[in-house]
């Protein structure tokens, strides 16, 4: 009987793919002063200056949507602003809500459509219809932000209409929005240097270059260790706490605790950090032998003739060669001497 093949679905389920990957910016803003960082230094809007710490309230819960699939927004904080005329608090209830992405969905809009959805049916849960139904009642704006740290361009749609078939035709009578996109790799270190608070060095340490370039990765990481002393103990240990999260998804773990004990301690991190990257390198070419054996064995057994063993191990010799390997590792892999390798190396050149 056939195996029937399981289709992913474009409705977005409970398990994304960036969960794990955002466990650390989950924690990190669980700190309200680190949020409302976030906010003040990454969304220039008029609002965010009329935002208090002390009125930010974190909502953390899983909204249950129709499907009865739980999904969980990233981050959802509501709060009260101040009047900008008077510049007296005025009981204006308010959310936002943070989504966190390591890769391009090109259906953000909807997604962020449903948690709104869901905000504000939790919301009517708390106030008597009677009460909702009064000429001053209103329901609490949400402003969506969607932080990005994917390695590719984001270049899906920001408004919720360019997402609908024939958007233009039906003019203001569709559901629209549009929400605010950080992207971690748009900043420069030297702009993040220049800002030189928290949020700023985290987003720092979480662009794309760092896990690729040891150089940047050990000047960047000195850098905080020479501004540490401007920042708060707390701070402070909430970007090792961050840190940590994310090396050890990146690189293997023992090493990313002694970068991170080096940084503790103020001490230099280059020697910790060439360590770091020569493990990774280390292990990276051991999985591509490995990987190349297994498809050069798998090639060179599937085009040799299934008659005679030495015509087969020349088959195999010949692919491994194609695909880089030394001969030591070549004679490991088809069970023969290195003599033996030399030997069918040269009638294969000859």
């Amino acid at each position: 009987m056939c195996e029937e093949k399981k289709v992913r679905m474009a409705e977005p389920s409970g398990d994304t793919e960036h969960q794990l990957q955002d466990k650390g910016y989950k924690k990190l803003f669980e700190n309200k002063e680190m949020f409302l960082e976030f906010l003040q230094t990454f969304v220039h809007e008029e609002w965010v200056k009329d935002i208090n710490e002390e009125d930010l309230v974190r909502v953390d819960k899983e909204y249950i949507l129709q499907d009865y699939r739980k999904k969980e927004a990233d981050v959802v904080y509501k709060m009260k602003l101040k009047s900008p005329v008077t510049g007296k608090e005025k009981e204006v209830i308010f959310y936002i809500l943070l989504e966190l992405q390591s890769s391009v969905d090109r259906m953000m809009p909807y997604r962020l459509l449903m948690y709104m959805v869901q905000i504000w049916k939790y919301e009517l849960t708390n106030v008597k219809y009677e009460d909702a139904q009064e000429q001053d009642y209103k329901l609490p704006a949400i402003v969506p932000i969607v932080l990005y740290n994917g390695s590719k361009k984001w270049d899906a749609v920001m408004r919720f209409r360019d997402l609908l078939n024939e958007a233009d035709r039906f003019g203001n009578y569709l559901v629209d929005f549009q929400y605010i996109l950080v992207s971690v790799d748009n900043y420069s270190e030297e702009d993040l240097l220049r800002i030189a608070n928290a949020i700023a060095y985290v987003i720092m340490m979480d662009q794309t270059i760092v896990a690729k370039d040891k150089a940047v990765m050990r000047r960047r990481l000195n850098e905080i260790v020479q501004r540490k002393d401007k920042l708060t103990s707390e701070k402070m240990e909430l970007i090792l706490e961050w840190l940590l999260e994310v090396f050890i998804k990146r690189f293997p773990e023992e090493e990313a605790r002694k970068i991170i004990e080096s940084l503790k301690e103020g001490k230099d991190m280059t020697y910790a950090i060439e360590r770091l990257f020569d493990d990774v390198e280390r292990k990276g070419i051991e999985k591509g032998i490995e990987k190349g054996m297994e498809k050069g064995i798998e090639k060179g057994m599937e085009k040799g003739e299934e008659k005679g063993d030495e015509k087969r191990k020349k088959k195999t010799a010949m692919n491994l060669f194609g695909l880089g390997l030394t001969i030591e590792q070549i004679a490991g892999a088809i069970e023969l001497s290195v003599e033996e390798v030399m030997k069918l190396k040269n009638e294969i050149e000859n």
